[in-house]
């Protein structure tokens, strides 16, 4: 690194930027010393609002906007690139970001499909550089939990897994900073690849297990906006899953269900109940979370700390994503290799 602080840029400066940002400012280590983003209004916004942070925290230092990131990494080379854009740009960033010499912080999912994907881990790998993914789930103490649990055989071997997760996103197709969300034209994947990335990413990181086979249908608005998709897949030791993802819902939910042959466990992103054949539903004791995925990529770059979802891993959740849609459009059952 060229200075004692980590040098972060960000690409993209919507709604996701202004929440990292905030994170990556706690962040003792980092400054944050350039934003960009097609619309420079918005890329001058957000640095502003940056700078004015970094001033409250006595690391006030001139944050620099541009419309092209290709410039802000000429002029600004800094040590690393957190990219919060629309999904089908994911790849190019990255792409970019890695050629000159930066680490890569991209919110979930890695890119669009598997190829992009390869492309990024092994241009990662050749520059020695780390990619992190935002798959902030994996920091959530009741997944942290029932992933131990699971691994113990906490309920022996687990015979069925539900996965339901759903976001009441209809009522914001009017909203430009949701709507994109929805169409698989703007974003790479609709729903299934936006807020759906976590759960299936969820599932496998949990579960431990890669999927080996899918078939899935999904119900469209026209003109092919994503409403709900619903996938029977098949784990790599021959584990049942039934998923389904919904942008119709009045509220928000995340669940998963383990059912083994000696009991469940019921997982959302902020709880954990295990029922056991012989004794009743009960709530599991979670400890707080003491790290966000910002953190977690910023330790890994100065501290040497594991990722918590490196790229190499994404990829799975990247390869079951383009699984899933592409059994949608066929009809088909999928094999995954």
């Amino acid at each position: 690194m060229t200075s004692s602080k980590l040098r972060i840029a960000i690409a993209g400066c919507g709604n996701a930027a202004r929440i990292h940002l905030d994170r990556l400012l706690s962040q003792a280590e980092v400054a944050v010393v350039a934003c960009a983003d097609p619309d420079l209004s918005a890329a001058e916004e957000l640095a502003s609002r940056a700078a004015a942070r970094l001033g409250e925290r006595g690391r006030g230092n001139p944050v620099s906007a541009f419309a092209d990131h290709r410039e802000l990494l000429r002029e600004v080379e800094p040590d690393a690139l957190a990219v919060f854009t629309p999904h089908l740009s994911h790849y190019r960033l990255a792409m970019d970001a890695l050629q000159a010499g930066c680490h890569v912080f991209i919110e979930k999912p890695l890119s669009t499909n598997v190829q992009e994907a390869s492309d990024i881990v092994g241009l990662a790998r050749g520059r020695n550089r780390k990619v992190g993914v935002g798959h902030q789930f994996r920091l959530s103490p009741s997944l942290i939990e029932v992933r131990r649990r699971l691994a113990a055989g906490a309920i022996g071997q687990v015979r069925l897994v539900t996965a339901m997760l759903s976001r009441p996103w209809l009522a914001t197709l009017g909203q430009e900073e949701s709507t994109w969300r929805f169409d698989p034209k703007v974003a790479g994947g609709g729903i299934l690849a936006d807020a759906g990335d976590h759960l299936i990413d969820a599932l496998l990181w949990t579960t431990g297990q890669p999927a080996r086979e899918v078939g899935a249908v999904q119900s469209e608005w026209d003109p092919g906006i994503d409403l709900v998709t619903a996938a029977a897949i098949r784990l790599a030791d021959g584990t049942p899953v039934a998923l389904a993802i919904s942008g119709i819902s009045p509220r928000s939910l995340f669940t998963i269900e383990y059912l083994g042959e000696l009991g469940r466990l019921i997982v959302s992103d902020t709880s954990l109940d295990e029922e056991r054949l012989d004794s009743p539903r009960q709530a599991v004791g979670l400890t707080a979370a003491n790290q966000t995925i910002d953190g977690n990529f910023v330790a890994a770059i100065t501290h040497g700390e594991p990722l918590c979802c490196p790229a190499d891993q994404a990829i799975e959740t990247v390869r079951l994503l383009e699984a899933i849609a592409r059994s949608a459009s066929t009809g088909q059952i999928v094999r995954i290799l």
